[in-house]
């Protein structure tokens, strides 16, 4: 169930996101990495897998990805 929860617009790193307990950050996003756009392709706690140029995966910190905060896909976890 994706989030209802509004996020005030505006560029910033994605750590400083805040998710509440139940929610999830839904990979398949663009953020921006050095000026340059990338596609994350997974969310772990600290870190976010993309893929570069080269098709390769590599590891980005939170603190190094730029993103439009009311546009990530975000979604409730669900009970059971």
């Amino acid at each position: 169930m994706p989030s209802t929860k509004p996020r005030p617009s505006g560029s910033r790193r994605l750590s400083e996101v805040e998710l509440d307990e139940d929610e999830v950050l839904i990979e398949g996003f663009i953020a921006i990495l050095d000026g340059t756009n990338v596609r994350i392709t997974a969310v772990l706690e600290r870190t976010c897998v993309y893929v570069d140029r080269g098709g390769d995966r590599r590891l980005a910190r939170k603190t190094d990805l730029w993103v439009e905060a009311d546009k990530l896909p975000i979604r409730r976890r669900g009970i059971g």
